[in-house]
């Protein structure tokens, strides 16, 4: 199996990369400039622009699925993930590829009963002191994926993101409560992805991820 990576340089994209890579799965791994850690010998690594539709192509060629897991950027004024997300969704139309894993985040897109009220307080106040137009991209980006009509879509909402050691005590799904202390470790979200990806159970679906 050949997985596109969109995404590698940040700490879930390493989480990611080492569960694919011990699941025996081959990446193509896009960066924006070369690498400065060490990739598996398994990995492809493409360098280019986002902007590029050339470079995401040559990310996509040959995958079976792709996985998008943009986190800040350099410069975290500038909103990037809907453009961003929007060519990888264009390309793989053309290249006639319809799975797609993007993570977002659990206060993103639509606050359905299952996030607590606590919750969607946070997001108001995330809305008022966020830079112009972050928020917004993010809501973006999910709507880009829900109406891509791409046949293998899934996104995936995670609640706070931590550096702790995978563990199998982690609960996936579209009606999993979230709240303030719910939270997931990289490496638990990472296998999360990869059990999706070999065994798809959440196609056309946004499903929230965290540990028990």
């Amino acid at each position: 199996m050949i997985v596109s990576v969109f995404g590698a340089s940040g700490r879930t994209g390493h989480a990611f990369i080492a569960s694919a890579t011990d699941a025996g799965i081959s990446l193509r791994l896009h960066y924006r400039a070369k690498p400065s850690e060490t990739v598996p010998t398994s990995s492809t690594v493409v360098v280019g622009s986002l902007n590029d539709p050339t470079a995401v192509r040559e990310v996509l060629r040959g995958a079976d699925a792709a996985v998008v897991l943009f986190g800040p950027h350099n410069d975290a004024r500038v909103p990037f993930c809907a453009a961003a997300t929007k060519k990888i969704i264009a390309a793989l139309h053309t290249q006639s590829q319809g799975r797609l894993l993007v993570v977002t985040g659990a206060m993103t897109g639509g606050m359905p009963a299952n996030v607590s009220l606590f919750m969607r307080l946070m997001r108001k106040i995330v809305q008022r002191s966020a830079h112009d137009g972050m928020v917004e991209d993010r809501n973006e980006q999910e709507r880009l994926v829900r109406n891509s009509t791409l046949s293998g879509w899934t996104l995936v909402k995670p609640p706070r993101l931590t550096d702790d050691p995978a563990t199998d005590a982690v609960d996936v799904g579209p009606a999993l409560s979230v709240g303030m202390r719910s939270r997931i470790s990289r490496a638990s979200l990472a296998n999360a992805l990869v059990r999706e990806i070999q065994e798809p159970r959440f196609a056309q679906q946004a499903v929230y991820a965290a540990n028990r």
